[in-house]
């Protein structure tokens, strides 16, 4: 078994597509005035262990704080510009080109390992499990990246840490150009060395 959930799907016509809301009625936590002014601004790292060019679904990191956030565990802002051209958009889905959800679950996966490697000083030999084996999460999504959008923008609120493990749970949103389209909750990473 590779991942193991629950899932439920609706029809939306070409209108509801078109005219997409996103995610109502959530706020993305906001850093303070404090958490601003100590925030780390890098370009995503490129050596290992983060990803190649071709998974790379962060360009920048906006906002870096490891002990941001409202429990005190780290805050990580992270943006993407959409490249019309990306690989991604002409093979999901046909003649309907969208940033597959799969991706999108990568870019915040993708946040979490910076702060692990961070932490728990981790280099070219650590290994970071894609998502923590055996720990549920719940991921709501209402809306799509498409090849007109802009920019995406992702962040995560470490709200565990078990060092011991070298474990972290966070809750995040993805968000393009302004519209809340994932919110993720209880999100795992953990990074063992080699």
């Amino acid at each position: 078994t590779v991942y193991k959930g629950d899932t439920y799907f609706g029809f939306f016509s070409r209108q509801a597509l078109t005219n997409q809301v996103g995610i109502r009625d959530v706020v993305p936590y906001q850093p303070t005035a404090t958490e601003v002014s100590r925030a780390r601004q890098f370009a995503y790292p490129q050596q290992a262990p983060y990803p190649a060019d071709q998974m790379r679904m962060i360009d920048r990191i906006e906002h870096f704080d490891a002990e941001g956030g409202p429990h005190g565990l780290g805050y990580i802002r992270g943006t993407a510009r959409v490249n019309p051209e990306a690989w991604f958009f002409k093979a999901h889905f046909y003649q309907d080109p969208v940033w597959p959800g799969s991706l999108g679950l990568e870019s915040f996966i993708q946040l979490l390992k910076v702060v692990a490697c961070e932490r728990w000083q981790g280099g070219e030999t650590a290994r970071l499990e894609s998502m923590a084996l055996h720990q549920p999460h719940h991921w709501l999504y209402r809306g799509q990246i498409i090849p007109k959008d802009h920019e995406v923008t992702v962040s995560a609120v470490v709200k565990q840490v078990d060092d011991t493990r070298k474990l972290l749970t966070a809750d995040g949103f993805l968000i393009v150009d302004g519209r809340i389209i994932y919110q993720m909750t209880d999100f795992t990473l953990r990074m063992s060395d080699i």
